[in-house]
């Protein structure tokens, strides 16, 4: 089949007297004459004698690139061969839910993301997933309300997007992702600096932990001393059963008690492992709950935790939890790499996140040695005092007196 490739000119272009301009930046398009019946292809209508159809760039190379795919797709529908299926955006990612679901993944963020892509398609006559080109892909991201620069955002929302472009390439609706590889094209890296974090204060910590009661009360003391995340913590006691009861995520994930005291398990966020000792009082209060500690759904108790801190008139969220524990553990010259076995990170995420907290571990760590040259009798610098020189001076200066 004879597909021609041409430029449709605007109408102030200077080369619109040529139609085969090789770089003058208007839109390209195809021109080709179809044999068959009258149906359709990736959402274009295809009409018995001449069509013509955009190629969805202005870049030459593309195009002739799309001219090729085309061809093939319309010689196998005149042959009557399977074609890639048209599946609409919509259905698609109404599928990927549905299998992440059966396959029970969280779809929390996938829900919000796949519902603003809908929309966005709806809005911009994007009808079928094939027509997502990269310049599609890219102008939905840039009508995403996230931010970047400080806040990582946009990253991890557009990550969501990611995956369902790459779950559609598996099953085989598209032929590639849409967003271009930042390998490839570095510039379309989101980059963002992440904060650094600060956490609540000691008297603001006592004062949420002096609010809470009963259950929410053992709850976010066990957030406090474990530095477990919220949706770890209120898993604690649950069994899968429980798990899927109450509709938590990933229950597999949930803390496991040994010797009382001991808590071992996997983030539900990352899947990295953490071990971590809670005290002996509070390890009594959670086996007076019973199991599990905390039943109900991760949502009532997230309300519950937020409330606590509303009345007790601290700004922070449950997360404050985790970052307080993490930085007592640190200011207290905790070795880096133990803390990031006791909460469940890596070394250098610890490194990142808190390296303030580090700084002043190792400032303390330096008065602490000063302080013990000081009870030596040496100056702050680990030196000989002034006076003690001149003392080993003079007695260097006396005759022995065995001599």
């Amino acid at each position: 089949m004879e597909i021609t490739i041409y430029r449709r000119h605007w109408a102030g272009c200077k080369h619109k007297d040529d139609r085969y301009h090789p770089r003058c930046g208007c839109s390209l398009w195809f021109q080709f004459n179809w044999s068959g019946l009258n149906t359709a292809l990736d959402g274009n209508k295809l009409h018995r004698g001449q069509n013509k159809w955009s190629a969805e760039t202005c870049i030459w190379s593309e195009a002739q690139t799309n001219k090729r795919r085309l061809d093939s797709e319309l010689t196998a529908l005149l042959e009557g061969k399977p074609v890639r299926q048209n599946i609409t955006v919509q259905a698609a990612v109404e599928e990927w839910l549905k299998f992440k679901e059966q396959n029970k993944i969280g779809i929390k963020k996938a829900k919000l993301m796949g519902d603003k892509l809908i929309a966005w398609c709806k809005g911009n006559d994007v009808i079928v997933l094939t027509a997502l080109t990269p310049e599609r892909a890219m102008r939905f991201r840039n009508s995403l309300p996230y931010r970047t620069g400080d806040s990582s955002s946009l990253s991890v929302h557009w990550s969501v997007i990611n995956g369902f472009f790459g779950w559609a390439v598996g099953m085989g609706y598209i032929e590639k992702n849409p967003s271009p590889d930042t390998r490839i094209f570095p510039q379309f890296r989101i980059k963002y600096e992440q904060r650094e974090v600060v956490p609540p204060t000691k008297e603001e910590m006592e004062k949420v932990l002096a609010t809470a009661t009963g259950r929410v009360g053992v709850l976010v003391r066990l957030m406090r001393e474990s530095a477990m995340s919220l949706v770890d913590s209120h898993k604690f006691g649950m069994s899968l059963s429980d798990g899927e009861k109450y509709g938590v995520s990933k229950p597999e994930r949930r803390p496991l008690v040994q010797d009382r005291t001991l808590i071992r398990g996997n983030r539900t966020k990352t899947n990295e492992r953490y071990r971590v000792r809670i005290s002996q009082s509070l390890a009594e209060q959670l086996e007076a709950l019973g199991s599990p500690a905390f039943p109900d759904t991760y949502v009532k108790w997230r309300e519950d935790v937020n409330k606590v801190i509303r009345q007790s008139g601290v700004k922070m969220t449950p997360h404050g939890f985790r970052h307080y524990r993490i930085t007592e553990l640190l200011a207290a010259g905790v070795r880096v790499e133990d803390v990031a076995d006791m909460v469940g990170t890596s070394p250098k995420e610890i490194r990142e996140t808190y390296r303030h907290w580090i700084k002043e571990a190792e400032d303390r760590l330096d008065e602490v040695q000063r302080q013990a040259w000081l009870a030596q009798g040496l100056d702050k610098n680990g030196n000989l005092k002034a006076d003690q020189v001149h003392l080993d001076e003079d007695d260097d200066s006396k005759p022995n007196r065995l001599q």
